[in-house]
């Protein structure tokens, strides 16, 4: 039994009586319906079942999934059996739930905090008028930063016990539920996603002159490319991955009044997007953390327990992100079933110097596969700290100076997590061209996912997850250095680049492995060739980490105050781009970047929300991740009507369907 359930449960004397085996016997078998729950608490139905030793000897962390899933629906149908055997109360005969409260009036006080809802000790008999004076005054308790959304639920959810929320302290976190059996089903899904995922190595230029007296950069880059895994299984909607999701909310001083409305609001829409198949827990911090809720499946009535518990959340205290990450990795570590799909969502203002370490050691400690997906609130947030919070991670940072687009945000991240295809994804590329190119290597790399094995040779990547229907390029730069010697035709079309990787099954977690090389034509430099055209896919995505290496500098100017000069260094790329028509016919998603950045950079923007919008930009650029924020002239965040830079086509059609229900 949930431990939350367990705080609205009567006590009887059967109950208080119980043998301490079969007490530890409920704990780990005990399984209940919930319109089953409350008419046996109320009515004295059977809540325990005496299992066989058979039954016992299967030690519950020792089952896989599909297993303890099985097991779940056997007990539980015993259960059910059991009940409709043995005579229930009638219903008229059932107590009502305001004369509840009075009867635990009379139980301990451990018992009676049980309870949100008290009566004052000097009422000794349950009447209307009193049942009416404790309401008012609960009403006025209940006021406050978030009174009227309090009320709300109060109104909505009644005083249904299953529904109500009170904190418990715990340092145990193997309490998750289980997995709903009919969505894990696909654990033994065997899918072949081996023809689902394409790895490619190009150059921009498939053939080249070697220059005698001159070195040659050549743009080139390694790509990751998914089909649509919904395609694939025909549209079934449940080939989706079911996740785990992990919400790490800021509730300290610095987030009082509008910011902790706005993340309250945030997570109440968050559950919109979320299924049966997916969990949830929510964590909290301040100076201290602390685990708000289980890990729990998003069914309809524990959608609404979680409505009251984020009603519950108030602000107030310092601010220790890492506290709350910890738990969260805790969480992950411990539990006892695990979703397709786990993640870290991190709500806060991130202003804690000094997090992004501790949460670095904290992720390395771990062997589970988890992104972290950072969201900053206001403009006084840290956007340096949420940006390398979200890098830890490989995740996106969405930044929320308007929250009516929060809901947008949620579903762009959400989107990419439940269509995760391949996991664990490793990438070696390696430069060990044969004689006469051996001095051929890599001059540079964009973005800190490369991990150098051997300096300009060997690199290394690792990505968590990849999703369906998408791609993910890494670009780097091939140094061809002067070449005075003759090219034999037997050397002409050398191996330059290889690249392996290898990657997981998100589903069947099967391994799979892929292997891709690039070959380049060179010809001597007096020699005769045709038109030689740019590869488009290298170009576009070439100047996308250019635009970002751009922007990343035009911020350390606007730092140092030196913001005209950030804003003369972005035209100036923005022309040379423009005038060139090999690129000019891919470069539209590099000039919208560059224009928001110049506007970014004016003195006004640049101190109220230029910073945080350009640490986004350059981090979701690198990574291919995330929705980046867009502002107008006056500074006000706009929607995005022209989406897609990133997203596949599942984000897409989430994110439209939110903007089209707010139209």
């Amino acid at each position: 039994m949930d431990n939350e359930e367990a705080q609205f449960q009567f006590s009887s004397n059967e109950t208080k009586t119980q043998d301490p085996q079969i007490q530890q016997d409920n704990i780990e078998q005990q399984f209940q319906y919930n319109d089953l729950k409350m008419s046996q608490k109320v009515g004295g139905g059977i809540n325990h079942l005496k299992i066989t030793k058979e039954s016992k000897s299967m030690k519950t962390n020792s089952l896989s999934n599909s297993q303890r899933a099985e097991l779940a629906d056997q007990k539980r149908a015993q259960l059910q059996s059991a009940n409709q055997k043995k005579q229930q109360v009638p219903v008229q005969q059932q107590v009502p739930v305001q004369q509840q409260v009075f009867i635990q009036q009379q139980q301990p006080i451990k018992q009676q905090q049980q309870f949100q809802q008290q009566i004052p000790a000097n009422q000794q008999q349950p009447q209307k008028n009193n049942i009416n004076i404790v309401q008012n005054r609960q009403q006025k308790q209940d006021q406050g930063i978030f009174g009227s959304v309090k009320n709300y639920f109060t109104n909505l959810l009644g005083s249904d016990p299953k529904h109500q929320f009170v904190y418990q302290p715990t340092n145990v976190y193997n309490d998750d539920d289980d997995i709903l059996y009919q969505y894990h089903k696909q654990d033994g899904q065997q899918m072949n996603i081996e023809d689902m995922v394409e790895l490619r190595v190009q150059a921009q230029y498939d053939y080249c002159k070697l220059k005698k007296s001159e070195k040659q950069v050549l743009p080139a880059m390694v790509s990751i490319i998914t089909k649509d895994i919904e395609q694939y299984a025909k549209n079934n909607s449940s080939i989706e991955a079911g996740i785990d999701l992990l919400c790490v909310i800021d509730k300290s001083g610095s987030m009082s009044g509008q910011k902790i409305m706005s993340v309250q609001q945030s997570l109440v829409q968050l559950l919109d997007f979320l299924s049966e198949k997916d969990r949830l827990c929510l964590i909290v911090f301040d100076g201290r953390a602390q685990r708000h809720t289980s890990l729990r499946t998003l069914t309809q009535d524990n959608k609404k327990y979680f409505k009251n518990a984020i009603a519950a959340i108030q602000a107030g205290g310092s601010t220790n992100i890492a506290a709350g990450t910890e738990i969260a990795f805790k969480q992950i570590e411990e539990r006892k079933m695990k979703n397709q799909v786990t993640s870290i969502f991190l709500l806060s203002d991130g202003q804690d110097p000094g997090a992004a370490q501790r949460i670095q050691q904290q992720k390395d400690k771990i062997e589970d596969v988890v992104t972290i997906h950072s969201f900053g609130y206001g403009n006084d947030h840290d956007a340096a700290l949420m940006s390398s919070i979200c890098k830890i991670g490989q995740g996106s940072f969405y930044y929320i100076e308007n929250v009516k687009l929060l809901d947008e945000f949620f579903a762009d991240a959400l989107g990419r997590l439940s269509s995760a295809l391949a996991e664990k994804v490793q990438i070696d590329i390696k430069c060990a061209p044969q004689i006469p190119y051996q001095d051929v290597k890599i001059q540079k790399t964009y973005g800190d996912m490369w991990k150098p094995i051997d300096q300009e040779r060997f690199y290394q990547i690792k990505v968590p997850q990849i999703a369906s229907d998408s791609r993910k390029d890494y670009v780097f730069e091939i140094a061809l250095p002067p070449f005075t010697e003759q090219i034999l035709d037997e050397q002409r079309v050398p191996q330059v680049i290889q690249v392996y990787m290898q990657f997981c099954n998100t589903f069947s977690k099967q391994i799979y492995q892929k292997v891709s090389v690039l070959q380049l034509k060179l010809y001597n430099e007096d020699e005769q060739i045709g038109e030689n055209d740019p590869n488009d896919d290298v170009t576009r995505e070439f100047l996308r980490v250019q635009a970002t290496d751009a922007i990343d500098q035009a911020r350390k100017k606007c730092e140092l105050s030196k913001n005209e000069e950030a804003e003369e260094m972005l035209e100036k790329m923005k022309q040379n781009i423009l005038t060139d028509q090999k690129l000019a016919k891919v470069s539209a998603q590099a000039i919208i970047d560059i224009d928001q950045a110049k506007n970014a950079s004016k003195r006004n923007n640049y101190a109220n929300f230029g910073m945080k919008q350009m640490y986004q930009m350059s981090v979701n650029n690198y990574q291919q991740e995330g929705l980046n924020a867009q502002f107008d002239q006056k500074g006000a965040q706009i929607q995005q009507i022209d989406q897609g830079m990133f997203q596949n086509r599942k984000q897409l059609k989430m994110v439209q369907q939110v903007q089209k229900r707010k139209s």
